[in-house]
């Protein structure tokens, strides 16, 4: 880790306890900025988890009652980098409606309730960088992703309109989407008992966890945050991982039946 710098300020990481969220953090102490880094269980975090110059607050985002304690007692930070989250695996169909609004409570709902909670006091300064990770699957049809991959959209959408709100009171929000990223992302597998679609996900799930398995780290996307927290003007997207940059181009200039096709190609789905 590089020798400490000033201190930048004070940075809120959700879901920092591993993965993209613990380099993210460990990003930020490396930079010099004081580090507030959540998880369900900061108690039972074992040492080896836990970046050094981390302070560990419990967050459990599907519950609404923690976001607001959350909320109440940190209010003053300058960065706020909205990470946790859960991306299942399963047929829209079968979805269970209670686990759609878990989810969307999850990667949506706890992040714009944070948010609106740091927003008071960065504009009040007049400056501040609220960042969203985001994902590319809400770029692109991706087969048994559907929920996880409209909350993501959604995300986006919230976050791209948020940006033209606040960047008059010198507040920057961007959203960093990865591409294929070697973490331990929940991946809950949402299928029925005797289900007709048990093959085509197994199939689907197994092709993406070989492509995980040799995707860049999370530091690509730590890189990503840095850039944007030390950025005048931040682009409103970042994509990132193996070839991000080309699939974000093409997903967003070949036509959709283009990108379609190749999707349910690569997972041998039949159309």
């Amino acid at each position: 880790m590089k020798e400490r710098e000033t201190t930048q300020g004070t940075a809120l990481v959700t879901g920092a306890s591993r993965g993209i969220g613990r380099s993210i953090a460990a990003a930020l102490v490396a930079a010099g900025w004081e580090v507030i880094g959540t998880c369900r269980e900061p108690r039972s975090l074992k040492v080896q988890d836990r970046v050094p110059g981390v302070r560990y607050l419990p967050l459990d985002l599907a519950n609404p009652r923690s976001v607001e304690a959350l909320a109440r007692k940190v209010t003053d930070v300058d960065v706020l980098v909205n990470n946790g989250g859960a991306s299942p695996v399963g047929p829209a169909e079968e979805a269970p409606i209670e686990k759609v609004r878990e989810l969307f409570q999850l990667n949506l709902f706890g992040a714009v309730r944070l948010t609106q909670a740091m927003l008071p006091g960065m504009r009040a300064r007049g400056r501040g960088a609220i960042v969203f990770i985001g994902s590319m699957r809400s770029e692109a049809p991706s087969p048994f992703s559907s929920l996880y991959s409209a909350s993501k959209a959604a995300v986006r959408s919230f976050a791209e309109c948020l940006r033209m709100e606040v960047g008059g009171f010198g507040v920057r929000v961007s959203v960093v989407a990865p591409w294929h990223i070697r973490t331990t992302l929940p991946q809950e597998r949402l299928v029925a008992a005797k289900s007709g679609y048990t093959e085509a996900v197994k199939r689907v799930k197994e092709s993406r966890d070989r492509m995980i398995a040799t995707a860049p780290d999370p530091d690509v996307v730590a890189d990503a945050v840095m850039r944007i927290v030390r950025a005048r003007r931040p682009r409103s997207f970042y994509s990132v991982g193996r070839n991000a940059g080309l699939q974000a181009f093409l997903i967003r200039h070949l036509p959709r039946g283009i990108v379609e096709a190749s999707s349910a190609r690569r997972f041998k789905l039949p159309r």
